[in-house]
């Protein structure tokens, strides 16, 4: 039996290329198609958001009068009620906004971050 009829030594070989090609291939796929599907996740989430906030129908019923209150002081309250529903949804929906581009911004750190600390850990062991 040689050496590379040994099944030890194919087996070897062939986990030991799988392994050095999935390190190699790692921060391509997480830049690449691994980015691609964060920023549409992102994308779901926000119209998600979005729509379940439903901040477009608020703005487009902001002048019409709230529970059938066609007489002027209903018009003014609706009016008002709806601007104060709008800006504090409107405030939550930025703020969402935020954290959902941080997790994005983490997911494009986070590789370089442990890399460079591997680094400092190797360098001042």
């Amino acid at each position: 039996m040689t050496l590379k009829q040994n099944i030890f030594f194919v087996a070897g070989k062939s986990i030991l290329v799988d392994l050095i090609g999935d390190v190699i291939y790692f921060p391509i796929w997480w830049y690449t198609a691994g980015l691609a599907q964060v920023l549409k996740s992102f994308a779901r989430n926000i119209k998600s958001m979005a729509s379940q906030l439903a901040l477009r129908l608020l703005v487009l019923n902001i002048l019409k009068p709230m529970f059938a209150q066609y007489d002027r002081a209903g018009r003014i309250i609706s009016f008002f009620m709806r601007i104060v529903i709008l800006v504090g949804r409107a405030v939550y929906f930025v703020l969402y906004l935020i954290v959902q581009a941080a997790l994005v911004l983490v997911w494009l750190l986070l590789p370089i971050v442990a890399v460079l600390r591997l680094i400092d850990m190797y360098l001042n062991a």
